[in-house]
């Protein structure tokens, strides 16, 4: 018997069960030193990026700006959606106060973050002149449709030096609330109010509740019947399910069916995020969702629409209190009066994702790699893997365990990944849900023929990023003890 070759298959063994049982209780494992933190970015520092986040709800004081504006800045994100708030703009016929839409506005610019502005909802003023809220239906009245005209003539007029992206309504197929030919004729005529005002307008449309596409080739064909569709720029949805990577499959098929009719319009995912706790209000709400589980949601979602060229929000920014009950899908939590009682784990979690993945980043489109057990058996699990470069020519690749809801199954397993195409000099482990970073001992790294294999990586169902460790550095996002 060769007792040396059983020792060491012995040792082996005993490595990858310490390696397995540390992965699995969350321990650091060997081969792994924690070395820093990632330092967020403010959106002033950042030139552009995929990132958004909701700032909806503030037309019916649900949330209050002025009790979390200081937090949008740090948070890192360029771009922030609002809603028009006809309704509250405009409580006596043909009398316009823009002062709560001043304050938001210009102080979203000051702080280098740009509001989207989703014209929607209705105004009770008028006969015929829409719902207020969520589901509601769009004018109908020959009266609250001119009055609707001037509101949004009005409203691009004022703010189009500081907006040039505009959604029109918000989920107006929501429970049937309106017929799918009367939105592409509202669609129509809202965006040439909008393209007089401002021509190179990005102008989105659709902001589905779900993803529809049964509703996407109506109301295109509609549109393309009556030759109006360069009106609009891009077809957002609203893709809420527990496990953010379920909804792909019917997101790339919308994508397939709004190619079908334009190739100058792109799909973007509009509005999605998920509770911090059970008993919120609202999509998604029937799980028992907890900070960390809403942390690994975000960062899923946003990489998973990366990974697959889609502009992406995140809602919201701020818990929202309703006329019934709490939407916590904020990432900030709140007090009873709305002020804001802590930032939540999904905060951080975003400020690194926007201090890292910005417009110097690009996607890997001929990107491949295997996971497998640590072992080199099959992995049981699904995983999503996504490759990039910095401008430097840098790798970065993003991981995670797809297969269940986030939070269903939290625990770290030591697996195999080859990286094809892919080189590091001193790679680093980035958590993204917690900021660590963590150098890798060089036997956990081989490199052959201009490929790489990782052995033994701790990956969970969160993001976690592989990077060099001179980027990080170069890039002045690695804060050392």
């Amino acid at each position: 018997m060769n007792y040396r070759r059983l020792h060491l298959s012995i040792v082996s063994v005993a490595l990858t069960l310490l390696a397995t049982f540390c992965f699995t209780t969350g321990f650091a494992a060997e081969g792994y030193t924690k070395i820093g933190t990632i330092i967020p970015r403010a959106a002033s520092e950042i030139e552009s990026s995929n990132w958004s986040v909701g700032a909806e709800t503030m037309d019916r004081d649900f949330t209050i700006y002025r009790h979390w504006k200081k937090y949008l800045g740090p948070l890192g994100v360029k771009r922030a959606r609002i809603q028009s708030g006809w309704a509250k703009t405009e409580k006596i016929k043909g009398k316009y106060d823009w002062k709560w839409l001043d304050e938001i506005i210009l102080d979203m610019v000051d702080q280098g973050v740009e509001p989207w502005v989703c014209l929607c909802y209705g105004n009770p003023i008028y006969e015929g002149g829409g719902g207020t809220g969520l589901g509601g239906g769009m004018p109908t009245s020959p009266e609250a449709l001119a009055a609707w005209d001037r509101f949004v003539d009005a409203f691009v007029q004022r703010y189009k030096d500081q907006v040039d992206e505009w959604e029109i309504w918000n989920e107006p197929g929501l429970r049937g609330a309106n017929p799918e030919d009367a939105y592409a004729d509202f669609l129509i005529r809202s965006a040439e109010i909008i393209r007089r005002h401002q021509p190179d307008a990005t102008i989105i449309g659709f902001a589905m509740a779900g993803v529809k596409h049964s509703m996407c080739e109506s109301v295109l064909g509609r549109m393309k019947k009556a030759g109006k569709l360069d009106l609009i720029d891009q077809v957002s949805y609203h893709p809420y399910t527990y496990n953010p990577d379920d909804s792909y499959s019917g997101v790339l098929k919308l994508r397939r069916i709004v190619e079908s009719f334009s190739s100058d319009i792109i799909i973007m995912q509009g509005e999605n995020g998920c509770p911090s706790k059970r008993g919120s209000f609202g999509a998604i709400s029937g799980n028992d969702w907890t900070e960390s589980s809403q942390a690994k949601w975000a960062l899923r979602r946003l990489l998973g629409d990366l990974g697959r060229d889609i502009p992406s929000s995140y809602f919201a920014i701020c818990d929202m209190e309703y006329t019934s009950r709490r939407n916590t899908k904020g990432l900030l939590a709140i007090n009873d009066d709305q002020t804001v009682h802590h930032a939540k784990e999904g905060y951080r979690a975003v400020q690194h994702l926007t201090a890292l993945f910005d417009n110097r980043i690009t996607r890997v489109k001929n990107f491949s790699a295997e996971i497998t057990k640590a072992s080199g058996e099959k992995a049981e699990s699904s995983h999503s893997v996504f490759g990039y470069q910095t401008r430097a020519s840098q790798p970065v690749v993003t991981i995670w365990r797809s297969s269940d809801t986030p939070g269903k199954d939290p625990k770290h397993r030591p697996m195999r990944i080859h990286i094809a195409t892919m080189t590091f000099d001193t790679p680093v482990l980035i958590d993204l849900r917690t900021g660590r970073v963590d150098a890798i001992d060089g036997s956990l790294v081989k490199e052959e023929s201009g490929a790489t294999t990782f052995l033994n990586l701790p990956i969970y169902d969160s993001p976690i990023v592989l990077a060099e460790r001179g980027w990080l550095e170069d890039e002045g996002r690695l804060r050392t003890p």
